[in-house]
């Protein structure tokens, strides 16, 4: 499995690569505990989806440690 780091490299290259990486390893986890909160599957995925936007959008510039 790909590191955080190379995850967060891949961000800053602008690679569209490092969303699906992302996904990959947090997808799972980021999509059970939205779900909890939500209770719906749509919703779920949205707030994902939207955390993932969240994300390319503040790394560059920030370098987040942990990711």
């Amino acid at each position: 499995m790909i590191t955080d780091e190379k995850i967060i490299e891949m961000f800053f290259e602008r690679s569209e690569q490092s969303i699906r990486e992302l996904d990959n390893k947090y997808g799972k986890i980021c999509y059970a505990l939205s779900h909890n909160i939500v209770g719906n599957r749509q919703d779920a995925e949205e707030c994902v989806n939207d955390a993932y936007l969240g994300a390319w959008n503040a790394i560059p510039p920030v370098n987040p440690a942990p990711l």
